[in-house]
């Protein structure tokens, strides 16, 4: 596997899979647009996390998503009211994504 090649001009977004808990225990693989924040900007992102809304919060992070619904604050709202892992499972990937953490398998 080609390993990615480093440069300090980052892009103002990147996009990640995560993996949506859905009932039945399954989860349903969505592709989701990040916005890139530098380590200041991500401190105090996390900071401010424990008292945030999960939409705010995620509204936060998110740019943009591969699902039929147009990608705005109301549709997030739906989408963390169905489906109740949906907010943690984003932002864990989140975290992970930015901070370059790798699951283990």
């Amino acid at each position: 596997m080609a390993k990615a090649k480093l440069s300090l001009a980052t892009a103002a977004t990147f996009a990640a899979i995560v993996a949506i808990p859905v009932p039945g225990g399954k989860t349903a693989d969505v592709e989701f647009t990040f916005k890139w924040m530098n380590r200041d900007d991500f401190k105090e992102f996390i900071e401010n996390l424990a008292g945030a809304e999960d939409v705010d919060a995620l509204m936060d992070i998110l740019a943009g998503w591969d699902l039929e619904e147009t990608f705005n604050k109301d549709q997030v709202e739906k989408l963390v009211q169905r489906y109740m892992g949906a907010a943690r499972a984003i932002l864990d990937k989140y975290i992970a994504e930015i901070t370059g953490a790798r699951a283990k398998n």
